[in-house]
């Protein structure tokens, strides 16, 4: 594992970290009647989702080393440009798109919708797929064409899948310490949560998706050239 590699892993487990999308649902999974055992669950399905990625990634890769044995991981690094180029336009979009002016209105008490009654129901088989369908799937599957490029035996490539893969619920594992501390303060801390993500999730996506955008593409330029 080279310190390009490693840096490039790391950026993108930091850009899942910080995945608002990701954080609000599982907290609203811990805040349902099964509350952290369901939160269990979500990792579960996560993890697990991740580590397959990895592995449909790798047979890709084994069947196109096949037919296209001149070109071997040039796919990847294919792959790897586009996500930084997704990435990128991601950037652009939230960083230069206009934001309507805020108007002050008298905060109304609204009930909650329907799918969120629903969840507060939820089993562990539905907190499982939930966990696996909320990835940051560009992210996920510029990490699977990262450690392919490494041309590892297969063991070692599923096993560095499997590490980014519990690397990239660092922000989930804390919520659900903190769940399993004080389970009554679910509903709490999920609402804290998504005012503190309200006021500062721009700043921190903006930045996340910049910088991991420019490297992938900086290293998938570099290595097609």
């Amino acid at each position: 594992m080279d310190s390009s590699t490693l840096v490039s892993l790391v950026l993108l487990a930091l850009t899942a970290i910080a995945s608002p999308f990701s954080l609000i649902a599982f907290s609203l999974v811990v805040a349902t009647e099964r509350g952290p055992r369901n939160g269990i669950a979500f990792i579960a399905g996560w993890i697990t989702t991740v580590t397959l990625i990895g592995v449909v990634e790798s047979l890709i890769d084994v069947n196109v080393d096949a037919t296209e044995s001149n070109t071997p991981g040039r796919w990847v690094l294919a792959v790897q440009l586009v996500l930084g180029i997704i990435l990128l336009i991601i950037w652009a979009r939230r960083r230069f798109q206009s934001k309507e002016p805020t108007v002050n209105v008298e905060a109304k008490e609204k009930p909650k919708p329907a799918w969120q009654r629903r969840l507060n129901t939820m089993g562990y088989g539905g907190a499982f797929v939930m966990g696996g369908a909320v990835q940051t799937w560009p992210v996920m599957i510029a990490a699977g064409a990262t450690i392919l490029r490494l041309n590892l035996p297969g063991a070692q490539s599923f096993a560095w899948m499997f590490a980014f893969a519990l690397a990239s619920t660092t922000g989930l594992v804390v919520l659900e310490v903190l769940a399993w501390r004080n389970p009554a303060s679910a509903g709490e801390r999920l609402e804290r949560l998504q005012n503190y993500i309200r006021d500062h999730k721009d700043s921190v996506i903006n930045w996340v998706a910049l910088v991991a955008g420019l490297w992938l593409v900086s290293r998938a330029a570099i290595g097609l050239l």
